[in-house]
């Protein structure tokens, strides 16, 4: 990436960064944000994507969750204000549009179809973070539901993030992890 599209990802990073202060007992940025952008970023490399594209999509992928806590369209309202708030920088149409379209597709638990790699990146890295924290999403909601409904509702996160998945070198990534989150959900 060139200099200018860094100081864009920084501008993006710290704004995304002070949005999402405050929001939940354990800091979403630093564990999830960044672990997508991360997971993104590698994917993007191995894939020969548009990184600059993949990393903002990453980084702005549940900015509207974040800034409402509204999870039921967070995927169209975000891309809506990306789109958006992206038109402030030096963009061009076209990485403008492929951000908006990598969010709104990201999602597990819609049927989207993802045309471009970047939008297969962006949904993989969400879905690989998912299957990785596993253990502290089904902690946070065995505190508000039962075993069973708790361990039935991860089973079922895993199971559609791990379909959502469709880069092979992505579900080479994260195989062992989820199999081992299945196994551990059945075993009682």
């Amino acid at each position: 990436m060139n200099k200018k599209q860094l100081e864009i990802i920084r501008e993006v990073h710290n704004f995304v960064k002070q949005e999402s202060v405050g929001f939940a007992e354990d800091d979403i940025f630093t564990n999830h944000i960044l672990n997508v952008k991360n997971c993104a970023q590698k994917l993007a490399k191995f894939y020969r994507a548009n990184e600059f594209v993949v990393v903002l999509a990453a980084y702005l992928h549940d900015i509207y969750y974040l800034q409402t806590r509204n999870h039921e369209i967070h995927e169209i309202k975000g891309a809506e204000f990306s789109v958006e708030y992206l038109k402030k920088f030096p963009l061009s149409r076209e990485e403008i549009t492929a951000v908006g379209l990598c969010i709104i597709n990201h999602r597990g638990s819609k049927k989207a179809k993802r045309n471009s790699i970047e939008e297969q990146i962006i949904a993989c890295a969400d879905a690989i973070d998912h299957i990785r924290r596993w253990l502290s999403m089904f902690y946070r909601l065995s505190k508000e539901r039962s075993y069973e409904e708790a361990a039935e509702w991860m089973s079922k996160k895993l199971d559609r993030g791990y379909a959502k998945i469709s880069l092979p070198y992505a579900k080479n990534m994260i195989k062992d992890k989820y199999l081992a989150a299945k196994l551990s959900l059945s075993a009682r």
